[in-house]
Order: C-alpha cells, then structure tokens, then sequence
C-alpha cells in the first residue's frame, strides 16, 4: 500500500506515520507540506490513500480533493481528511467534495485506524 500524507506540519506527518506504523501496515510513504506539491507527488506516486491536512498554504486539502477529481489515475483515490476546525459544516463539506473520512486534530491513532479500516476494511 502506499500512502501519501500532507500537512504543512512536519511533526504532524511524522505522526500519522507512526500512527499507521503502530497499526502493523504494510506500506510505503511519501509526505507533502502541501496541496500544490502533494498533486506533483501523487502524479509520480499514485497512493492508495492520501491523508491530507484541510487548512494549510499554497492549497488547501479541499483544493486538493478538488484537483484530485480533474486528474485521470487520481480522481478516484481515496482520502482523508484532518483539521483542527470543529464545526459540522465543514466536517460535512469536506465529506461531500469527495472526502472518504473527517478526522479532527488532534487526531487519535483510533480514529485514524478507524477511518482507514473504514476505506479498506478487509484488504488490509
């Protein structure tokens, strides 16, 4: 599997590796500080999962799903989505430009387990 984690924090994708590294997983990462450079990874990469900040700069993971959806090999690719924001509306904005899972910061290693269990379930 691989995934791709993008955060303009790199002590917060450092996290989410570790995270997913405690969970036993059988992958190969790459990392992006933000939306603009994760497109450029992604296109090189193709991830199974992106796992995407929603406010940083040069774009937004909004921005990015968005992007995503234009690009052909990408446009399908699953994602989740982190953020500090606590509010109903954008956790559901999120979900409906094409996000797979909300998570808001600080992010628990359940929550994340629990929204990649929920993309992959079984495969894993």
């Amino acid at each position: 599997m691989q995934i791709l984690v993008v955060d303009d924090s790199q002590m917060m994708r450092h996290y989410v590796v570790r995270t997913l590294q405690m969970m036993g997983l059988d992958f190969e990462t790459r990392e992006a500080e933000n939306g603009r450079d994760a497109i450029t990874i992604a296109k090189m990469f193709h991830p199974d999962l992106i796992i995407t900040d929603l406010n940083m700069p040069e774009m937004s993971g909004q921005e990015l799903i968005s992007k995503l959806h234009g690009i052909p090999g990408l446009m399908n690719t699953p994602v989740i989505v982190m953020s500090a924001v606590r509010s109903q509306g954008i956790s559901e904005g999120v979900l409906r430009s094409g996000a797979l899972a909300y998570i808001e910061k600080p992010v628990s290693p359940e929550a994340l387990r629990r929204s990649v269990i929920s993309i992959f379930g079984d495969t894993l």
